[in-house]
C-alpha cells in the first residue's frame, strides 16, 4: 500500500479557473473538519499538468474535473487517467454546466455535477468517495 503520510484521502482538483478550485477546495476542507477526517488536495490548473503528475507515478483517490477547460477538455483529460487507473482506484466527479452528461459514461465516473457546485453537491460526492476508499483499504488488508 503506498504511503500516504496523514491523508486519509488524496484529492486533485482541475480547473482552468482559480477561483472555481479554490471554491470546491474550501467545500472540502470544510467537510474535512465537519467529520474529522483528513485529506491531501491537490490542485490543478489543466489537464495536461494532471496528466504529468499521473505520468509520474501520481495517484488520486478521487478528481473533481471541469468539462471546458483551455487545451483538453475534462473527458479527454480523464480518457488519458484510465489509461493510469481504474474507475475502482480512482473516482472522478465532472463539474460541468453541459446538460449532456451520456458523454461522461465512457470513463466511468463517480458522479456528474453542474456547475454552480454547492456544499451540499460536495458533501453527497465526499460521503460516497470516503465509503468506497474505506472499502477498499479494508479489502487490501
Amino acid at each position: 500500500m503506498e504511503n500516504r503520510g496523514n491523508a486519509f484521502v488524496k484529492i486533485g482538483i482541475c480547473d482552468d479557473v482559480p477561483i472555481l478550485r479554490d471554491v470546491i477546495e474550501s467545500y472540502i476542507r470544510a467537510y474535512e473538519k465537519q467529520k474529522g477526517l483528513s485529506f491531501q488536495i491537490d490542485k490543478f490548473s489543466s489537464g495536461e499538468e494532471l496528466i504529468k503528475e499521473f505520468e509520474k507515478g501520481g495517484s488520486y483517490d478521487l478528481l473533481f474535473l471541469d468539462q471546458k477547460m483551455k487545451i483538453l477538455t475534462g473527458l479527454e483529460t480523464a480518457q488519458q487517467i484510465r489509461k493510469f487507473n481504474s474507475p475502482a482506484s480512482c473516482r472522478i466527479v465532472f463539474v460541468t454546466s453541459t446538460d449532456n452528461h451520456y458523454q461522461f459514461r465512457s470513463v466511468q465516473p463517480l458522479m456528474v455535477i453542474a456547475k454552480p457546485v454547492s456544499m451540499e453537491m460536495i458533501s453527497e460526492v465526499l460521503n460516497m468517495a470516503t465509503k468506497q476508499v474505506i472499502a477498499a483499504i479494508n479489502a487490501q488488508m
